[in-house]
């Protein structure tokens, strides 16, 4: 009466597998709409309200102008919500499929990697001149990541097979991932205050923030394009802690390994040493009139800085370090 057990499991898979891409499809939806709504204020905050989907219906119809109308905003619309309903099925199945945990980190790294190969290889075939009006690579990067996360935490909210890791979890059981996310946050917020007080003595306050995101996002090319609003400041601001906190977690790992195998320790100040010629010469690179109005030295004490309080934080959250580092036996020759 029941039916048979097979086909009851035929029945039951199938309204799971139903299920995952019904959760798949509304993950994809939501960040489709958050990304919409990010690039709707960044095209606002250039003064080129829709420029965004335009350019990319240019794309997609390989033309190399095309104004912002009712019909092309319509119709880029349904195509933008299709790709991203695709892609959170996508995101669903690779949950299921490769065992992936439903966590922000992998929603970031989904979004970064995957859903910004989608991006540009849709340029591969528009013009050349459509190509170089593209929206800058940061915004790009990060509204793929936001746009990942949110596609995650929905999967992770609606999931209720067990073994899920959240957000919470997941830093509660990976301490060096804990330990990284709190010093790139200290140095975050010691280099903003340091380039805070140097704005409010030598120029305007929260200068740094607007010249930076003038380069990054917007392509300044020199002080006259410098604009000193909440969008850019915002901007440059979250993407200033994102850096510093992924620069925590490498941080914290090469800690945990320096722990294991103190010599390693030269490595990390070369590394440091590295990275900040690396950073001065990228700000260099992006706009050399930037360099000469925040100045090097200041670039290169704010860091240092940073770098000394995110020590001093790895130093006592790692109380082994000291007895490994100051150990006869770690660094005496052998015979």
């Amino acid at each position: 009466m029941g039916g048979s057990p097979t086909h009851r499991g035929h029945g039951q898979s199938g309204v799971k597998m139903s299920r995952r891409i019904r959760h798949g499809l509304v993950a994809g939806l939501l960040a489709g709409f958050v990304l919409a709504v990010l690039f709707y204020f960044y095209d606002l905050g250039q003064g080129t309200p829709l420029r965004t989907p335009a350019f990319l219906w240019g794309a997609i119809v390989n033309r190399a102008a095309v104004e912002p109308t009712a019909g092309v905003i319509i119709g880029f619309t349904i195509i933008h919500f299709l790709a991203w309903g695709g892609l959170g099925m996508l995101a669903a199945a690779l949950v299921q499929w490769v065992g992936l945990p439903r966590n922000v980190f992998i929603g970031a790294a989904y979004g970064l990697f995957t859903c910004s190969f989608v991006f540009y290889l849709g340029l591969i075939r528009a013009p050349d001149e459509l190509v170089l009006s593209a929206p800058g690579w940061p915004a790009v990067f990060f509204g793929n990541v936001l746009a990942g996360v949110v596609m995650f935490t929905h999967l992770h909210w609606v999931s209720t097979e067990p073994g899920v890791v959240g957000v919470m979890n997941f830093l509660k059981t990976h301490e060096t991932t804990r330990h990284g996310i709190y010093a790139g946050l200290i140095g975050a917020v010691i280099v903003a205050a340091w380039f805070l007080l140097i704005d409010s003595v030598l120029r305007e306050p929260l200068y740094t923030p607007a010249a930076l995101a003038s380069v990054l996002f917007y392509g300044g090319t020199g002080p006259a394009d410098v604009e000193l609003a909440v969008g850019p400041v915002l901007g440059y601001t979250l993407a200033h802690f994102a850096f510093f906190v992924l620069f925590g977690v490498v941080l914290s790992g090469l800690t945990e390994q320096v722990a294991k195998f103190p010599p390693l320790v030269f490595g990390v100040l070369i590394l440091f040493v590295v990275f900040e010629v690396f950073f001065i010469a990228m700000v260099a690179v992006l706009g050399r009139w930037v360099l000469n109005e925040l100045a090097w030295w200041a670039i290169l004490v704010g860091n240092i800085l940073a770098a000394f309080a995110m020590g001093a934080y790895m130093w006592k959250t790692h109380p082994e370090l000291k007895d490994r580092l100051t150990s006869d036996a770690v660094w005496a020759e052998k015979a």
